[in-house]
């Protein structure tokens, strides 16, 4: 979920008017509404942890609410320690942005989901898979 929509559902699930959540992130009220909308980028990393802080997040409300603000920039940052194949990937990936069909999604999705789950097993079990 982008932040916009999680930040509304933050603050409607704590029966928060736009007007406290601001007071509380140190921001104009018309800002959170453009937040909300999807029209505003995220907040710096101390406004989020002033909404962190403030509205007592759960661990798993943290969470998604730094995935949410990772998701929500249009841009990504690339690590440098990409492989060469990992950048051919991501490049060719990036050229079929938009026209990716729900199953190619699933089964991109899913295929990381198995790596992932395949490099802890080997991390748990020394190597030996």
């Amino acid at each position: 979920m982008p932040f916009g929509e999680y930040l509304e559902h933050l603050r409607r699930s704590r029966s928060l008017q736009q007007k406290q959540v601001a007071d509380i992130m140190g921001i104009n009220p018309c800002y959170v509404s453009a937040l909300e909308k999807g029209r505003r980028r995220a907040p710096s990393k101390q406004v989020i942890t002033r909404i962190i802080e403030h509205l007592r997040l759960t661990q798993e409300e943290q969470t998604a609410v730094w995935y949410s603000v990772e998701i929500f920039e249009p841009q990504l940052r690339l690590p440098s320690t990409m492989s060469k194949a990992e950048f051919e990937f991501v490049h060719k990936l990036s050229h079929s942005l938009g026209n990716l069909s729900h199953s190619q999604l699933v089964i991109m999705g899913k295929t990381l989901d198995w790596g992932n789950q395949v490099r802890k097993l080997r991390q748990m079990n020394g190597k030996c898979l």
